[in-house]
């Protein structure tokens, strides 16, 4: 996993409004498992986690915007605009259509995609509510639409330049860390691409996961992703069952599923975690072979315990095992598997 070092006030400005209206930022990092050990730029925050405090202040804020534009808009509204755009036939007419129902919704928000000779670009402007906010805001804006069309496209768009309000942006006159692209100093938040991209279809429709199938898509191409899909996860105790759980707890099957979708998300979350962390230990802290580990952890075969890894993680175990020394892998899944549950959370 490629780690990318955001800095902590650059994440902090967006819940400055959410904190403005009575929201404790202890409570948004630590919802979004953000720990901070000296409260200034020392501290650094993963890609991963960056999308999980935008998501907590935007069901902080009740306001796709982040409190932060002058008007509104309802939470649902990226699940919106990502639904339309998938449902048009280029990215052109998709992102046209996202320019008009932005402006149709609220007289602070304002999309443009503009074409010059062979290039087009796409610029976002903001009516703060205070304006030191604007900057902020409209990147996370730009970026959100930035991974609608990753996920439109099917592959990595080459995208010129980037340009934002802030003239202190931590990556200013070098690469974006969540584009790849120069960023440089202007009056107007935009990224520039080929124009000929504007005629391509649409590489997927919008499916029951889309939020999270477009956030991880972006995750993928900045190297932080861990991609994570559904299938018959085990607990670092073998196969246990659910009814298991219940006959040992002495809880009925509603109250524990009412339990554990508290505190977890679900069962199989539950148990996907439990193998992940395990194994996870074991590959960093033991020279255990493959075929030990994936016995013990209740697979008949290295092979199919390679490729639930491979598929959780997005990492194959001599992956893991080559890791740097400290990096805590299993706390990077925790991260990635709160921000794929609340993902699939918004998209229903």
């Amino acid at each position: 996993m490629t780690f990318h070092a955001i800095p902590f006030s650059w994440m902090q400005r967006h819940t400055d409004a959410a904190v403005r209206n009575g929201w404790s930022l202890d409570d948004l990092l630590a919802q979004s498992m953000i720990e901070l050990r000296y409260g200034d730029d020392r501290d650094v925050i993963g890609p991963e986690q960056a999308v999980l405090l935008c998501m907590n202040t935007l069901v902080a804020s009740e306001d796709a915007m982040l409190g932060m534009a002058r008007t509104g808009l309802p939470p649902n509204y990226p699940v919106v605009g990502a639904m339309m755009m998938l449902g048009c036939e280029t990215l052109e007419v998709g992102l046209q259509s996202l320019c008009r129902l932005y402006r149709s919704a609220s007289s602070a928000v304002q999309l443009q995609l503009r074409t010059d000779g062979d290039t087009a670009t796409l610029s976002v402007h903001i009516d703060p509510a205070v304006e030191l906010d604007a900057a902020y805001i409209e990147e996370v804006i730009l970026l959100w639409i930035f991974g609608l069309c990753l996920h439109f496209l099917g592959r990595d768009p080459p995208i010129f330049s980037l340009t934002l309000r802030d003239p202190f942006h931590f990556t200013m006159n070098r690469q974006h860390w969540a584009v790849r692209a120069p960023v440089h100093y202007r009056d107007l938040t935009s990224f520039t691409f080929p124009r000929a991209l504007l005629a391509e279809p649409p590489a997927s429709r919008a499916g029951p996961s889309l939020m999270w199938d477009c956030q991880s898509r972006w995750l993928e191409y900045i190297g932080g992703g861990l991609v994570l899909t559904p299938t018959e996860y085990v607990s670092d105790s073998g196969f246990v069952h659910f009814a298991d759980i219940c006959r040992r707890s002495g809880k009925s099957p509603n109250s524990m599923r009412r339990q554990l979708r508290a505190a977890h998300g679900s069962f199989r979350d539950t148990r996907r975690r439990a193998l992940v962390d395990a194994a996870t230990n074991r590959l960093r802290t033991t020279d255990e072979d493959v075929e030990t580990i994936a016995v013990d952890l209740g697979y008949s075969d290295a092979r199919s315990f390679r490729r639930f890894f491979k598929t959780a993680t997005g990492l194959t175990p001599q992956q893991v095992r080559d890791q740097e020394p400290g990096k805590n892998f299993a706390e990077d899944l925790r991260v990635v598997m709160a921000l794929k549950a609340m993902s699939e959370q918004m998209t229903l």
